[in-house]
């Protein structure tokens, strides 16, 4: 489930315990995740000193100063808990980082994941845009490259629907199906619409909407349903700020019309009938 601000929300969290800490030991319970966690880990980044974590798509890199590079990605179901007393694997507990900060405090990572989708790695910080999960990732929704011109050269003649475009992580990095329609309500675009008919005025509102959408997700912690948590233990509160995602059947907060869901590739698609219209001949047929 977690999505770009989920992503960036634990990114934000984890670099206040770890940056400039040393990392001084790596234990791996399991290593079943989406792939087999490679124990070269830990010789690759023990005793090396973390500098600055950031985020890609849904991906949290930690380079080091050894010129390694840790790569996190949650999954679906995946989290880290942050602590600075020691603690013991439980159920679901892949692996465990210890580290030590500027004030010589100890500080635990462990990343647990119950659905064994996420991944965790280590490789030459040098080669990070040849890494198979990053080599083929779409633009930043918050860099200048997300603009109308882009969007209109990656849609021209596909007879895709919006929806899942948004969800092509090798267009737009970070989106996931939450957030994709939240977006696409507040840009008042159907999620059926096929992208080859989308024009300059569409790719324009998609454009704001995405970044306004992801922002605000961003500064309310993300959106806690079901899996996800916060390393510090604290909930999203964006849940409380969703128009459309989850609320089959009740009204529209814009129209009082009511919201429909439709399966879209095996994602559950919610929107308004009446503020998200589009004619017939536009749209995917389901």
């Amino acid at each position: 489930m977690p999505e770009l601000p989920e992503v960036e929300t634990t990114k934000n969290t984890l670099s206040k315990f770890i940056k400039k800490a040393k990392i001084i030991e790596v234990k791996i319970f399991r290593k079943d995740l989406r792939w087999p966690i490679n124990f070269k880990i830990k010789s690759d980044i023990e005793n090396s000193i973390i500098l600055n974590p950031f985020r890609l798509g849904k991906y949290i890199l930690i380079p080091t100063d050894k010129n390694k590079c840790l790569l996190l990605h949650l999954g679906m179901s995946g989290f880290l808990k942050i602590s600075k007393t020691k603690m013991r694997a439980e159920k679901h507990d892949h692996v465990k980082f210890t580290c030590v900060n500027m004030k010589n405090e100890e500080i635990y990572i462990m990343f647990n994941d119950a659905r064994r989708f996420g991944f965790v790695d280590c490789f030459d910080s040098k080669k990070l845009h040849e890494h198979f999960l990053i080599k083929k990732l779409g633009v930043e929704p918050f860099s200048l490259d997300l603009n109308v011109k882009y969007l209109l050269k990656k849609f021209h003649n596909k007879n895709v629907a919006i929806k899942s475009a948004l969800l092509d992580q090798k267009i737009v990095a970070g989106i996931g199906n939450i957030y994709a329609n939240e977006i696409l309500f507040l840009s008042k675009i159907h999620p059926l619409l096929k992208v080859k008919f989308v024009d300059k005025k569409i790719a324009n509102k998609l454009c704001k909407a995405i970044k306004l959408i992801l922002k605000k997700a961003i500064e309310k912690g993300g959106t806690s349903i079901k899996d996800f948590k916060n390393p510090d233990g604290k909930i999203g509160y964006f849940k409380h700020d969703l128009s459309v995602y989850s609320r089959e059947g009740k009204e529209c907060f814009d129209c009082k019309k009511f919201i429909k869901m439709i399966n879209l590739a095996g994602r559950s698609t919610y929107y308004c009938q009446q503020c998200q219209s589009a004619e017939k001949k536009l749209l995917k047929e389901i």
